[in-house]
């Protein structure tokens, strides 16, 4: 039995401890020659961006080589979230008038990175999540619900903030979706608690009537999603789940009857002819760029991606097929597939159910984003106004983004941690035996 617990801990140890040279190696030759390319495209050179071709690299290889010396992380995961942030400074170098928004960009990033350094600290070293969910939840809903009183609309959304005018400032609902996902967690990991799982829900429908007030509809129905998902994987409950996407049906087809925005933008996508200078103007443009892409892309700095209204948010997946064509954006979604994996296995390797269902929720989070945003940009669904994880320009969705990868790594070294005393203890029990 020793010697079975031995291999299988030294098997999963090996996994994780996986050889990323290859990959670190790849990830720095695209980072280099891409910012080198255009650094060179202007006469003079490009300053900004031979700066960001030395800072991308050396932050890469900070954060490769330095966290991993000090715990356990998945350095496959780290290594691939790196690579859709180089992606993201790329391509916004490539197709920004402002020169300012690149950097601005990686500052996010820097900002992210450090989040990400919290979100280890706070998963490995806070253990009284029970205690404390009770305040989440008061602190989530206060929040989240700041911008009704002193918000700013956009993009027909009030959902911002302004901290500082035109200077700092943020959408609240980004955050939250990282303290959305321990609250749920800490509440259905309570399996013989039936009034926390009530609670659950009723956080998570909280949550959801305030997002819909803001008219933050791509929010919402992340949130919605995410709180269906944790809870059928914490109760095996399939009838009750299904109840609850049918409620959720039921409510789009109310809302689409009952608030025009939400009808406008249904009808915008299922014939955005009709209207090709108005509202089916994103759509149109959208698909007009992907395909002016073709499978390898027009060139970093060509093309027309400025033609598409929102390219560096909203559109930045379209923005990318344009530039890099259709099979980089294809590797690129392979990335997220990745990601998601690998998060997946992270989360079946946890023994108690808090952290693995705070992992499949930030794995569910990240994938269900992807889909939304991807789906929008090639009209497979209605635009829902989400942005595209680690590469979309954004502070707010950037930093809580890098922030929930945090503390998905950080699962993954107190499992690591785990394996190597499972290890340690088979094979003093297989001496102690000899």
């Amino acid at each position: 039995m020793a010697k079975k617990t031995a291999a299988i801990g030294t098997m999963r140890l090996a996994l994780k401890r996986a050889d990323t040279s290859l990959l670190l190696y790849a990830i720095l030759l695209f980072q280099v020659s891409a910012m080198l390319l255009l650094t060179l495209r202007t006469e003079p050179i490009d300053v900004q961006s031979l700066l960001l071709a030395g800072a991308m690299p050396a932050a890469t290889l900070l954060c490769m080589k330095l966290l991993p010396m000090i715990w356990r992380i998945d350095r496959v995961i780290m290594a691939l979230v790196l690579f859709l942030c180089s992606v993201s400074v790329v391509t916004l170098t490539a197709i920004s008038r402002a020169s300012i928004t690149p950097l601005t960009q990686a500052v996010y990033i820097g900002v992210g990175l450090v989040g990400m350094l919290a979100g280890i600290v706070f998963i490995r070293h806070f253990k009284k999540w029970g205690r404390w969910k009770i305040v989440f939840m008061a602190l989530s809903l206060g929040f989240i619900a700041l911008p009704l009183i002193i918000g700013e609309t956009k993009n027909g959304a009030k959902n911002w903030i302004e901290v500082v005018p035109n200077v700092i400032g943020g959408q609240p609902s980004e955050f939250v979706k990282i303290s959305h996902l321990v609250v749920l967690a800490a509440c259905l990991s309570e399996r013989q608690s039936r009034a926390m799982k009530i609670l659950s829900i009723a956080f998570g429908a909280a949550l959801c009537a305030v997002l819909l007030l803001e008219r933050d509809l791509g929010a919402l129905l992340l949130y919605f999603l995410v709180t269906v998902i944790l809870y059928f994987l914490a109760t095996s409950n399939g009838w009750l789940s299904l109840a609850g996407l049918g409620v959720g049906a039921a409510g789009a087809v109310g809302a689409y009857y009952a608030l025009p925005y939400v009808k406008k933008r249904i009808v915008n996508w299922r014939n955005p002819w009709a209207d090709s200078s108005g509202g089916g103007y994103q759509v149109i443009q959208s698909l007009i760029a992907i395909g002016s892409g073709g499978l390898i892309g027009m060139g970093l700095g060509l093309g027309m991606p400025r033609m598409v209204p929102l390219y560096h948010s909203d559109f930045v997946f379209a923005a990318i097929c344009e530039q890099f064509g259709m099979i980089f954006a294809l590797c690129l979604l392979a990335v997220y597939v990745l990601i998601i994996m690998r998060g997946v296995s992270v989360a079946m390797s946890c023994r108690d159910g808090f952290h693995a269902l705070l992992a499949f929720g930030i794995v569910a989070l990240i994938g269900l984003q992807t889909l939304l945003i991807v789906g929008g940009n090639i009209r497979l669904i209605p635009l829902t106004g989400v942005t595209l994880p680690f590469v979309a320009m954004g502070g707010s969705s950037m930093v809580s983004c890098l922030t929930g990868v945090g503390m998905l790594l950080g699962i993954s070294s107190l499992n690591a941690d785990r394996d190597e005393d499972d290890v340690r203890r088979a094979e003093w029990q297989e001496a102690e035996d000899a």
